[in-house]
Order: C-alpha cells, then sequence, then structure tokens
C-alpha cells in the first residue's frame, strides 16, 4: 500500500511518500480501508518535531479518520466487513481518567496514523460511525470532538444559557461554536478576519470580535455582552494570552486550555493571579480527550445534524499541499484529504 512517512521531522518538505506491506491484523484488530483523513495543528508540529520524541522516521502521519472495515480479527464482536469506523487518536484512553501512558498509543505519533491506504485500529476503540455523519465530518472528529467534549462537557459542565468562548476559526473553536449552539450555549469567537466572522455568525455564533482591529478583545467581548464574561473559555492560545482570556472570562469561570504553551507562562500567570483568584476562575489543561468522550460528542454530531466545515480538499497524492494551507492559517474549520 502507499502511505505518507513523517520522514526526519524536518517539517513539511521532510514527509515522504513510501510503499510498503499492508498491515497484519492479529485478533481483537480490524483492518480499514481508509476513505478520508483529517488535518490538527498537533500533526504539523509533528513533522517540525515539536510533539513526540523519537518517533521513528517511517512513523505514519496524522491522528484523525475515516474508512471502511475490510477485514476483521478474531475475538472481535460488534464489527464487520463493510462497516464504517473511525477512532480517537488515543487509542488505549477508552474511558475515566487521564494518565500518560495514553501517549503510548497515539495515532500519528507513536502509532501509525490515517495518510495511508488502509490501517489497523484496536477493536476496543474503534466506533461505528452513524448513518447521519458524512464523511467529511467523521474525518475530522476525533481531536476537536474529544478535546472540546472534554473541556466543555465533562470538565465545564456547560448548561443552557451560558456564554462559551473560543479564539480563532480553527477546527477546535468552530466545532465548539457547533457543540455549544446544540446544547443550548451562547457563543463567542475572536478573529483577524471579518470574513470568517461573518461565517461564524451564520452558524449562529452569538459575539464576535476581531482581535487586529481590537487588540483588547476582552474589552471588546465585554463591551459586547453589557460585561458579561464567558463562562466557559475552550481557549487555544495557551499562556502568551493568559491575562486578556482571564480579563475575558465571568465570576466562576471555567477555562479548558489546550493551546500551544509557549511564551512565559510564570510571568502571564503572575500578571493574571488577581483576577483569576478574585472571579473564581478554575483553569484546566486538556490532553485531547478518552474514546467514551467521543463517542457522547459524537451522539450529538449525529442527532443535531452537525457538519464540520472543511476549508479545503486535497488528494492524498497532495498530502503536503494540505499540511502548507495548515501551515499558511488561512482556514475556516478544517482540512481534509481525501483518498484518490
Amino acid at each position: 500500500m502507499k502511505a505518507w512517512e513523517i520522514g526526519a521531522r524536518s517539517g513539511i518538505q521532510g514527509l515522504r511518500m513510501s510503499e510498503r506491506a499492508e498491515p497484519e491484523i492479529g485478533a481483537g484488530e480490524l483492518l480499514v480501508k481508509v476513505t478520508a483523513a483529517g488535518l490538527n495543528y498537533r500533526d504539523l508540529m509533528v513533522l517540525r518535531g515539536d510533539y513526540g520524541s523519537d518517533l521513528p522516521e517511517d512513523r505514519i502521519a496524522l491522528s484523525d479518520g475515516v474508512g471502511v472495515v475490510e477485514a476483521v480479527g478474531e475475538e472481535v464482536s460488534g464489527f464487520k466487513v463493510g462497516d464504517r469506523v473511525t477512532a480517537p487518536h488515543f487509542l488505549s484512553w477508552l474511558d475515566g481518567p487521564y494518565n500518560y501512558g495514553v501517549f503510548g498509543a497515539d495515532l500519528g505519533v507513536t502509532a501509525d496514523g490515517w495518510l495511508a491506504e488502509k490501517i489497523k485500529l484496536p477493536a476496543t476503540a474503534a466506533i461505528a460511525v452513524p448513518n447521519g455523519v458524512d464523511d467529511q465530518t467523521a474525518a475530522s472528529l476525533a481531536v476537536v470532538a474529544a478535546t472540546v467534549w472534554h473541556g466543555m462537557v465533562a470538565f465545564a459542565d456547560v448548561e443552557a444559557g451560558e456564554l462559551v468562548l473560543a479564539q480563532g476559526t480553527g477546527g477546535v473553536s468552530i466545532f465548539a461554536l457547533q457543540l455549544a449552539k446544540a446544547l443550548g450555549a451562547d457563543f463567542a469567537i475572536t478573529s483577524s478576519s471579518d470574513e470568517k466572522l461573518a461565517r461564524a455568525k451564520a452558524m449562529g455564533a452569538d459575539f464576535t470580535v476581531n482581535y487586529r482591529d481590537r487588540p483588547d478583545w476582552a474589552a471588546a467581548l465585554l463591551e459586547q455582552t453589557n460585561g458579561r464574561g464567558a463562562d466557559v473559555v475552550v481557549d487555544t492560545l495557551g499562556f502568551p494570552a493568559l491575562e486578556e482570556t482571564v480579563a475575558a472570562t465571568a465570576v466562576n469561570g471555567r477555562i479548558g486550555t489546550l493551546g500551544a504553551l509557549s511564551g512565559t507562562p510564570q510571568a502571564q500567570a503572575s500578571a493574571s493571579q488577581g483576577a483569576i483568584i478574585g472571579k473564581n476562575i478554575t483553569i484546566k489543561g486538556l490532553a485531547s480527550g478518552s474514546r467514551a468522550m467521543m463517542v457522547a460528542a459524537l451522539d450529538v454530531v449525529a442527532d443535531h445534524g452537525i457538519c464540520n466545515p472543511v476549508d479545503k480538499e486535497f488528494t492524498f497524492a497532495d498530502a503536503p499541499g494540505a499540511f502548507r494551507h495548515l501551515e499558511s492559517g488561512a482556514h475556516f474549520g478544517k482540512i481534509l484529504i481525501r483518498m484518490d
């Protein structure tokens, strides 16, 4: 089969096409013919050498995907040839609390990912895709659905009528928008593009702020909401913007952070300490989510007809082009690779 390998982790230029044997499945495993795969920023970080250590050059890329079961190993129940399936990228985190061990079987990082003609999956991790969920949504859900459900529901226990905030218009934020509205919450979003904000508004966003026009975007949000801060924040910015994020958060607010934690965390935390304590804010780091969280999110997706917007599709042969589009930051929602 053909597969795209991460190579020497020198960036997108290191991504390489290979010919290799099909995966051989054993007891408890499924062989899946890949239909489509989705990109996340973590996949770009893997190529740059910024995510995961001591990875082999022949590791197959990508954490998100969907496919059709082609073969079923012994001792597998609940799946048959022809079923559409997806999986969480943490293959061993099925339910319960997080632990470091989940990184030992991380698709596209410590386990071969979806950017190949075929992939093998443990049946315990595989998830049957409901009939009402299309391939483009199923192929781009693993990271965003598990992470957003973890932050918005499992941690923050969002309630109808509360205000949820997400920053930017990438896949996590746009899924957060759709999930929040499905759960009856209000939603605020930031971007540097008025065009992207208009699209978010059309999808149901209640409040929008262009942070290029208003670098003090927290104050701009509070102006629009008559001083109401966000009850729940799906934080994609991390510590470099912590002070601004805290300023946008309401009393008793909950911040689930999954941003690139760069910059000077100690200085930012010190600057925000008074507001964090004064508002009784809870901050939780999010390392994606479990299979159970992804299943719960997928149920809402199916029940409410949620469709992940795809900014652009690429062919399997043009996988490097998909990564370059991700790197540009020009996308709204997800980037998809369709198998030829």
